[in-house]
């Protein structure tokens, strides 16, 4: 029987993609860490400013990524997936290079608009363009490596922020992936091969106006709640989104395919899940590096990057491993290698004796925790393969959030004491718990489609991504206007009554996004 393996070629296309969905990522991870210090870098005391900037410099980028996704990728559609791409990854450049160098609070926001575009110009399109470069059989496989791309800009994102940001200021981490743009650009120019058209109908502009319109005034709203004028922009764009669903669904030529989100439960129970998860999980990571600055007092950038780290670390190195889960590739050494990983990672974890702050013990305990989370991951994907012939999506995705959910729980047990390992096992069991649900979900989404239909499904999963984590700032825009509006000296008690509600919500979030993961089916096209 033939061994199916990538060609070099596709191995160049998938390492290109890869490289140009590290730019978001690390964008996301680093603001999380970079975040506090560009505030106070800025002239921002807490308070109200302090908060209402803070909101609004990470809700402007998934504001703009939103908004433009869909439409962006429909056009790609008519015109080039290529070079719509290509586009996106020279304005996240141009906006990291505009957020490096600003002086002020509102040239931020204009900077980070632009990352947002770039960023709806670039994911909306990638994932279509690799899978029309590789077969069915070998799909998983070949986004999982565009998927380590995602899970490194994950890992460096907070590494470097955290060492940037204590050596060279805030300003450096945005200013260094000037380069790293350039790169995915000249990479792209020659190894993506270049795409024919796939939509020849007039394009929606009607359907991409109300989209557009609707979807920022529903997020604005949303954002803003509770407050009375709040709730009218909210209803608003509710309306204008009820009234984009019965345009689109009369339109011969939509911008989002009503009747395939209404019939093919599995690409809508898949990104209904995928939206979910981000709700759930995309607010943590900020809200984490504040918990330990405001409450743990942990204050210098580089401690909190490398705990927040394991997860990233774990998430680059376990996500190909899902990828060939997916395409029933697992080699059989996988679950030996799993035990003895599993008992090398808790020996270190043992050995490495009482938890401290410093980098070199920080270092040692996440190697510790990444070895023993890369085993136990092993071992439940290669138990799975082994117990369920030809296993479905659905036992890896679901499985995957609930080790995120048992993350959420372990989070919700800490407390104003100073708890590391504790920590530490937070990130490790959201890693593990990422890197099992993301790639195999995303491969059922573009499984689930016809070739024709692959930018559509790209740009609809990259929108349920990106609403997914307005979403989930959303909801921490909300709580942090109910618990922080009248904390005038005691922020931590506050912080952590709001850290609190939001974990119950996206715990909450996760069971139904398991609930629907579960009953997605498992339907292939070619």
């Amino acid at each position: 029987m033939e061994t199916l393996r990538l060609s070099a070629k596709q191995y160049l296309i998938a390492i290109t993609v890869g490289i140009a969905c590290f730019l978001p990522p690390f964008i996301g991870e680093a603001t999380n860490i970079a975040l506090p210090n560009m505030l106070n870098g800025l002239g921002y005391t807490m308070g109200p400013d302090y908060w209402g900037l803070y909101g609004w410099i990470l809700t402007v980028y998934l504001l703009t990524s939103t908004i433009f996704l869909i439409p962006a990728a429909r056009l790609a559609d008519k015109f080039s997936k290529k070079w719509f791409f290509c586009i996106g990854v020279l304005l996240l450049g141009i906006g990291s290079l505009g957020v490096g160098m600003s002086t002020s609070g509102e040239m931020v926001l204009m900077m980070r608009a632009i990352e947002g575009i770039g960023n709806a110009l670039m994911f909306g399109t990638a994932i279509a363009l690799l899978a029309s470069a590789v077969k069915i059989e070998l799909r998983g496989t070949a986004i999982g490596i565009a998927m380590t791309g995602v899970f490194m800009g994950q890992l460096a994102g907070p590494l470097l922020a955290g060492a940037l940001t204590d050596v060279f200021g805030w300003s450096m981490v945005y200013l260094i992936l000037c380069p790293v743009a350039l790169l995915s650009f000249f990479l792209a120019l020659p190894f993506i091969p270049r795409d024919q058209p796939t939509d020849k109908g007039p394009y929606d502009w009607i359907g991409a106006v109300l989209f557009m319109i609707g979807m920022a005034l529903s997020l604005y709203g949303f954002s803003k709640q509770p407050n009375a004028e709040a709730f009218g922009i909210l209803i608003v764009g509710i309306i204008l989104l009820i009234a984009f669903f019965f345009y689109e669904k009369r339109n011969a030529n939509p911008l989002i395919p009503i009747n395939l989100i209404l019939h093919n439960r599995g690409f809508t129970f898949n990104n209904s899940a995928n939206l979910l998860y981000y709700v759930a999980i995309y607010a943590m990571g900020s809200l984490v590096s504040l918990y330990m600055t405001n409450v743990w007092g942990i204050t210098d950038a580089l401690p909190r990057a490398l705990i927040v780290t394991t997860q990233g670390l774990i998430l680059v190195l376990f996500t190909i491993v899902a990828g060939r889960f997916y395409d029933h590739l697992l080699p059989r050494w996988l679950l030996g290698s799993g035990v003895l990983l599993t008992i090398a990672g808790i020996a270190g974890a043992f050995l490495m004796g009482a938890a401290s702050a410093e980098p070199v013990w920080l270092t040692g305990a996440i190697l510790s925790a990444s070895i023993a989370a890369f085993g136990i991951g092993s071992l439940i994907l290669t138990a799975i393969d082994r117990l369920i012939k030809n296993a479905p999506p659905k036992y890896a995705t679901t499985t995957g959030l609930l080790i995120i959910s048992i993350g959420m729980i372990v989070l919700l047990t800490c407390g104003t004491e100073t708890a590391i390992w504790s920590m530490i096992a937070v990130q490790a069991l959201f890693g593990v718990g990422i890197a099992i649900f993301v790639t195999p979900n995303s491969t059922a989404i573009m499984n689930s489609v016809t070739r024709q239909e692959f930018g559509m499904a790209s740009g609809t999963l990259s929108t349920t991504r990106m609403l997914g984590m307005a979403i989930s700032i959303g909801i921490v825009s909300i709580l942090k206007n109910i618990f922080l509006a009248g904390a005038s000296d005691n922020y931590s008690a506050s912080f952590l009554q709001m850290l609190d509600g939001t974990i119950i919500a996206a715990l909450i979030v996760l069971v139904l996004a398991m609930i629907l993961s579960w009953t997605a089916g498992s339907v292939k096209n070619a």
